[in-house]
């Protein structure tokens, strides 16, 4: 029986030659050259300060939102206060 009747092929394959392939895949798609940026990189410096801003406005997010919950408590036990007490 063929692979077009229904049947599939198993086809094992180890990680270390994969590894090779994907390795010489890489090296012929720049050239043979070992010292090309590649784009996809998290150690270059433009990466880096993409990332450092990005938690920068989360750490701002995030201080928004302790405040908006700091003064809505404090506008319950406010409220709560004047109507317990009157004033």
């Amino acid at each position: 029986m063929g692979l077009g009747s229904g049947q599939r092929g198993v086809e094992t394959v180890s990680g270390k030659s994969y590894a090779c392939i994907q390795n010489e895949l890489t090296r012929a798609s720049h050239g043979g050259a070992a010292t090309v940026a590649n784009p996809w990189s998290f150690g270059e410096p433009e990466t880096k300060r993409k990332k450092r801003i990005a938690r920068y406005k989360v750490y701002a997010v995030e201080a928004k939102v302790k405040a908006s919950l700091r003064n809505g408590i404090r506008w319950i036990k406010v409220t709560c206060s004047r109507l317990v007490h009157g004033y």
